[in-house]
């Protein structure tokens, strides 16, 4: 794991309850958040490889982000690091 995914407070965006990290240079990210769990909130990581990856996660969490609160701000960090990564990929195209 990356030094960016290991300190998601210094590294990362908030979305509400969920913060997002990017790394640019290894092309991936990872989402940090809270599950409900059955005694209290269970600490809940996914990493996603490529923006196909992304995108797809994207389009299920918005969906889900109609009836779940937290979905819909992990689809909103999704779509915030696509956007980085689409970014960044044109910087380096002018460059």
């Amino acid at each position: 794991m990356s030094a960016v995914h290991n300190d998601p407070s210094r590294n990362g965006t908030t979305f509400g309850r969920v913060t997002v990290t990017v790394d640019l240079t290894a092309g991936d990210c990872m989402i940090h958040s809270h599950r409900p769990g059955p005694c209290a909130d269970v600490p809940y990581r996914k990493r996603f490889h490529s923006i196909d990856e992304i995108q797809g996660a994207y389009q299920v969490q918005f969906g889900l982000g109609t009836t779940d609160p937290i979905a819909a701000e992990v689809a909103r960090a999704l779509k915030f690091a696509v956007t980085q990564f689409k970014a960044h990929g044109k910087g380096a195209k002018r460059g």
